[in-house]
């Protein structure tokens, strides 16, 4: 299975949580559970972002590797660290895109 269908499957029902909640939180009251299903939105987002995240990652690189004639470096697994997920996945999309 490709890694992002495995991360929309896994995320879509986060989604619909959240946009429920927010729904819920906005209007005259909330409801006394919203705050445990908080939560344990927040614990399964964090579960698959430390989970599932390197797994994609690493599926992504092998999978790229046996399409194109180019291999990332180990550097683009630097791609999880938040401040430099933007340049690093710049660059990497600009590879990505002229190598294949």
């Amino acid at each position: 299975m490709n890694a992002l269908v495995f991360l929309g499957i896994l995320f879509g029902p986060l989604v619909f949580v959240v946009s429920y909640l927010f729904t819920a939180a906005t209007g005259p009251s909330v409801p006394p559970w919203a705050d445990a299903v908080g939560a344990a939105v927040r614990l399964y987002g964090t579960a698959v972002a430390v989970i599932v995240g390197p797994a994609a990652l690493h599926l992504d690189r092998i999978a790229l590797a046996r399409r194109s004639n180019w291999i990332p470096s180990p550097l683009y697994y630097l791609i999880a660290v938040p401040f430099l997920s933007i340049p690093i996945s710049f660059i990497y999309l600009v590879r990505r895109l002229t190598s294949a």
